[in-house]
């Protein structure tokens, strides 16, 4: 990254209440950079350079970083790419992370990004989210589970039995699907515990939607 790309990240951190040391600056230059390279052979994201990745995903991913637990299992669903799963591992190496991601070509790449930055307490299961919900080793584990690419409902039914009893599933939406939250919730046996608004370096309106197995908020 370049020193003004530097100064972006630590700016669009400190607005998210996040800590971006030099460690997992380094890191995430190496991942972004690898992501980048990749990205030259085959399609794994709409943005293609560096910049891009960084305003558009990079940043987008540190959000929930302050809301991660010290300990537990983070289950990030339908990985993709890397985001949020590999930024924050990239910001927490110590994280226990697992990225569920059924492309072989995505998990191909998410297992090089674990490799070559490296993040030795993550992990890639290549397999459908379906069949991670119905694995004795995830299966009611997860402190946290994580999504930023699926729509809301799906997410909820696949996080509901990841979930530890105490566990929260945080999803990343734009402020529209954001509106359906409460509903969601309730038909899935969740309630919308908190939400959180933030914006893109461009301007973009996102949100953070916390969900857990409490009574319903008045």
């Amino acid at each position: 990254m370049t020193p003004a790309e530097v100064r972006l990240l630590h700016a669009a951190a400190r607005e998210l209440g996040v800590d971006v040391g030099y460690g997992a600056v380094d890191r995430l230059a190496r991942f972004l950079d690898l992501l980048a390279l990749w990205n030259r052979r085959i399609h794994l994201t709409g943005a293609r350079g560096l910049p891009s990745l960084l305003r558009n995903h990079a940043i987008d991913s540190l959000a929930p970083a302050a809301h991660i637990p010290k300990t537990g299992l983070v289950v990030d669903v339908g990985s993709g790419a890397g985001f949020p799963g590999i930024v924050l591992a990239c910001l927490r190496p110590d994280l226990e992370i697992a990225l569920i991601e059924s492309r072989r070509r995505r998990a191909s790449f998410l297992r090089e990004a674990i490799r070559a930055i490296p993040l030795p307490a993550a992990r890639v299961l290549e397999m459908r989210a379906e069949e991670a919900a119905t694995d004795p080793e995830l299966t009611g584990r997860a402190a946290v589970a994580i999504s930023r690419a699926l729509r809301l409902d799906v997410f909820l039914a696949l996080a509901e039995p990841l979930l530890a009893p105490h566990g929260t599933a945080i999803a990343m939406q734009t402020p529209r699907t954001a509106g359906l939250a409460r509903e969601r919730a309730l038909e899935h046996g969740f309630r919308l515990a908190a939400r959180q608004d933030y914006a893109l370096p461009g301007g973009a309106a996102r949100a953070l939607l916390f969900f857990d197995r409490g009574p319903p908020v008045s």
